[in-house]
């Protein structure tokens, strides 16, 4: 209780002090969010008629292809099986004869999920495509949804709005299916009101086939999608968010198979946004503008150094206020699960989901953030995208 007293008796420049990390790297977020969707209104596109093409790249996916593809309302759909051992491809052919499929491509040994879909990507006809997890169904009206923003020819990706389709299987999935709706669907809906789309989800996202086929299709990179876009956006291109186009998704059910995706995931921070792209936030650069800079400059800030100095704050917390520094990271947790909450209200989370948002908020700050601290740290000292097994071992000298 002293402690607590003691809380309640700081004035705001001392409690602004001993927040610092919390006020410059979680508030700012909160609020540009709010800010954001409350000022920004989004218009309802008029309907917008183009070929389309959809592009369905699996390996062993035996169990979750035929609701894929059954899902999917394209004028033209491409089945690509990267060298299945399970039985994919025999649900593939049956597909293909229940006509589908328009087109069955079966790799003889796995190549990779990049090499799989630039492969599709040749057979395709359609102006738009979509590019489709085989572990993701698409709601009715999806593909429909996002073609009218294509009507602007400086588009050419468009960010699907990815729900949790296994959400009861685990809290890990639970816990997901409350991060999908605040970070990915609110998120996208502040950058897309911003220009400052980042990535083109690699579950559910469409395409304008010439801009693919105009900068090289997709890269060989552990985080593909993320390639993909910023590639696009270094060409000139527009990437968009239509929230009304929806896909579920499969995510990891054990917290272990959540943390080698997410070390996958967070390495890319520094393939894709480092390495890639960061040279294009100088004015010298001949690729810079003042957008992409912004684009570069927001994913660094809050998913590179905000982890980073995460450490830091906990250690000069504990240097200058010994074990009253438990009070004060009680007190940012209270205050972060009451903003999520709010969240969650603005993102029309499910009630259902709502007891698990304390679960969500302890999460990302005790869970999440360490694993993602642990991936820079990999990617940036052993270069661990080098021998992650999304991409087969004699792909690999193929990564930038």
């Amino acid at each position: 209780m002293k402690s607590l007293y003691l809380l309640l008796s700081l004035d705001p420049a001392s409690l602004a002090l001993l927040f610092w990390f919390t006020l410059a790297f979680d508030v700012p977020r909160y609020v540009i969010s709010v800010i954001v969707i409350s000022i920004f209104e989004r218009r309802k596109l008029p309907p917008l008629r183009l070929t389309t093409s959809a592009i369905v790249a699996g390996y062993n996916e035996v169990h979750s292809i035929r609701a894929c593809v059954e899902s999917i309302n394209a004028d033209q759909i491409i089945v690509v099986d990267d060298g299945s051992t399970d039985g994919m491809w025999k649900v593939v052919e049956q597909l293909h004869a229940e006509g589908l499929v328009h087109k069955a491509i079966r790799l003889p040994v796995r190549n990779s999920k990049i090499t799989a879909m630039n492969i599709g990507l040749e057979a395709c006809t359609g102006e738009i495509v979509f590019l489709v997890d085989a572990d993701t169904i698409l709601e009715p009206g999806a593909i429909d949804a996002a073609l009218p923003y294509f009507a602007d020819p400086k588009v050419a990706g468009v960010s699907c709005d990815l729900k949790v389709d296994n959400e009861s299987a685990s809290l890990t999935t639970r816990f997901q299916a409350i991060e999908y709706a605040i970070a990915l669907s609110v998120g996208r809906q502040v950058g897309d009101a911003l220009g400052l789309m980042p990535l083109v989800s690699g579950a559910c996202g469409a395409f304008r086939r010439s801009a693919l086929r105009e900068v090289g299709g997709l890269d060989m990179e552990v985080c593909e999608d993320a390639a993909l876009t910023m590639k696009l956006r270094g060409a000139g291109y527009k990437i968009r968010f239509a929230p009304e186009a929806i896909g579920k998704t499969k995510v990891p059910e054990t917290l272990t198979a959540l943390t080698v995706q997410r070390f996958r995931w967070d390495a890319a921070l520094i393939t894709v946004w480092c390495r890639r792209c960061i040279g294009n936030i100088s004015p010298l650069s001949p690729h810079f503008s003042l957008i992409e800079a912004l684009v570069i400059l927001d994913v660094i800030w809050f998913s590179i150094i905000l982890p980073l100095a995460l450490p830091i704050y906990c250690v000069w917390l504990w240097s200058n206020v010994g074990e009253f520094a438990f009070t004060l990271l009680g007190a940012v947790f209270i205050g972060l699960t009451a903003l999520d909450v709010f969240m969650c209200i603005l993102a029309r989370v499910p009630l259902r989901l709502f007891p698990y948002i304390p679960l969500y908020t302890l999460m990302q700050n005790i869970v999440m953030r360490p694993i993602r601290i642990v991936a820079l740290l990999g990617e940036l000292i052993f270069v661990n995208s080098r021998r992650d097994s999304f991409i087969p071992e004699q792909q690999r000298w193929r990564l930038s």
